[in-house]
């Protein structure tokens, strides 16, 4: 890279990173990021000299990216290491950077709203989920929307689960003053509008504790915007969830959240990329108030208040856990809780599962993410007959696409063991 391309921190950073990286590549098998960089640095013209890296080295590495953030944990070199070592921060601002100079597509846009593509998703459920079960008008789905033909999309919802708790007259109120626990329940868009089984299931386990509930809406956390490089986008998101869930923290409510990274999201994402003037102490709040559904379930059973009176079991699972509940280092609360119910044995796979949002279901990336998805199936084959479980939907829906077998959410399991 020429010396005069320096002036830009990122490349200089880039520059750095991509020297660490030679020298170590304990990441060579984690993802197609990798696979390009050493690539590249391996070429005879480079000769693992990073100052020889073409300029749009960083840009063709970035792409590979899903942001599952597997890499940032097996990284030797990450803080508190004194090489201070991010490559997921790295290439989300690269990302950021060749957004705000190509400008964004059609695809990135309707991707990265969520929120507004399921609130249409719901209102035309019955039409929306023919066209998704249709190649034809899938493949026109991929001229309009940039979406692949052959990627997994979860159905919409014909009720959002805020119409499913309208109707059951489960009104959000405010807990009795007084009590020990309450919980805020961040519903998450895809919770809304896809798959209401899952909040639905977090909210009668709790009741079914005796822990009140409000729901004060619906949104989404907003790492669509991020996976699409729209910074600006995931700051007025995060604001949005900020307003909304800040009040209820202040009157002693605790967030729980269903999904692995929307709790990502709120427990350091917006730290990490919502630092607006005056606010962090705002996101520092929402951070250390937010809780894994499990992982709040394992707080219950600390506590002796952990409710073991199961009507059923799932039997033997394997168990998917989600990239980004390991990147919270919170360990596996979903072993810890489904093991409590007799009858149930576990066996984890800790493997991407390639989807990465909405990184997998683009035209360019879905092949990559389809045999990252066949192999971590297979893995989960070879823990013999039983059900499937993720707790990241998106995860589940890429890997039953790659092996035919239902996948289930942990919390949809427990509500059925209790019987609820």
């Amino acid at each position: 890279m020429p010396e005069e391309n320096l002036s830009d921190p990122l490349d200089k950073k880039w520059l750095r990173v991509a020297d660490i990286c030679n020298g170590c590549r304990r990441c060579f098998h984690l993802c197609p990021s990798f696979d390009t960089l050493f690539g590249l640095l391996d070429r005879p013209d480079v000769d693992g000299d990073p100052f020889r890296l073409e300029p749009d080295a960083l840009a063709r590495t970035e792409d590979g990216c899903n942001y599952c953030k597997l890499c940032y944990n097996h990284c030797p070199y990450c803080p508190p290491h004194a090489y201070q070592l991010d490559f997921p921060d790295l290439m989300i601002r690269s990302r950021v950077r060749r957004k705000k100079m190509s400008g964004f597509s059609r695809s990135d846009r309707l991707l990265a709203r969520t929120d507004w593509t399921g609130k249409m998703g719901t209102r035309f459920a019955g039409t929306v989920n023919a066209a998704i079960r249709n190649p034809l008008l899938r493949h026109v789905g991929r001229l309009v929307a940039g979406i692949d033909e052959r990627a997994p999309i979860l159905p919409f919802a014909h009720e959002t689960f805020l119409e499913r708790l309208g109707k059951r007259h489960r009104s959000p109120k405010r807990a009795p003053e007084g009590s020990p626990t309450k919980v805020a329940l961040f519903v998450t868009c895809l919770g809304n509008y896809q798959m209401p089984d899952i909040p639905e299931s977090v909210l009668r386990i709790l009741e079914h504790h005796s822990i009140p509930v409000v729901v004060p809406g619906a949104l989404c956390c907003g790492m669509p915007y991020l996976d699409a490089g729209d910074l600006e986008g995931f700051r007025l998101q995060a604001a949005r969830v900020r307003d909304l869930y800040l009040p209820l923290i202040r009157e002693g409510y605790q967030i729980v959240v269903p999904v692995p990274t929307c709790q990502l999201t709120l427990r350091k994402e917006f730290l990490q990329y919502g630092r607006e003037e005056g606010v962090r102490e705002d996101f520092q709040e929402l951070s250390e108030h937010s809780w894994d559904f499990f992982q709040f379930l394992e707080k219950l059973r600390a506590e002796g208040r952990f409710r073991t009176d199961f009507k059923s079991s799932p039997g033997p699972l394997s168990y998917h856990v989600a990239c980004h509940l390991r990147d919270q280092n919170i360990g596996t609360p979903v072993r810890e809780i489904l093991g409590q119910i007799p009858g149930t044995t576990i066996r984890s796979v800790e493997q991407c599962s390639g989807h990465g949002g909405t990184w997998g279901m683009k035209p360019p990336h879905y092949p990559l993410a389809r045999k990252k998805a066949e192999k971590t199936a297979s893995v989960l084959q070879e823990n013999g007959p039983g059900t499937w479980a993720s707790d990241c939907p998106l995860a589940g829906k890429a890997l039953e696409a790659a092996s035919g077998n239902p996948v289930e959410h942990p919390a949809v399991l427990l509500r059925k063991a209790y019987g609820l």
